[in-house]
């Protein structure tokens, strides 16, 4: 399955209840959630994000990297699962590298 989402869509965070419990969960000044070890896979404007990896955002809610846990198809981008991808603060994807196998 593959996901697909234009350029500039925004992905915004909720809060710590996404992360895995016993894992350090960093927050920015504004109390928004900066970055924490998912406890599960987690969608974020239709970013399926895998669990037990790492998630992060910028402080004003959008999602900064995560790991794939689907393919996905972002504008132009082809993504694949488990691929770290990266976004600016203003939702437009920065890179999504390809797994290390």
């Amino acid at each position: 399955m593959r996901i697909a989402l234009v350029a500039g869509s925004n992905a915004h965070a909720v809060d710590s209840s996404i992360c895995s419990p016993g894992v350090k969960v960093e927050v920015h000044d504004n109390g928004s959630l900066r970055s924490c070890d998912l406890k599960e896979d987690y969608e974020v404007n239709g970013i399926q994000c895998r669990n037990e990896n790492r998630i992060s955002f910028y402080n004003n809610g959008n999602l900064e990297s995560c790991i794939l846990s689907a393919p996905a198809t972002i504008g132009a981008y082809e993504c694949e699962q488990y691929a770290l991808i990266y976004f600016y603060p203003d939702g437009r994807l920065k890179s999504c590298m390809k797994p290390v196998n």
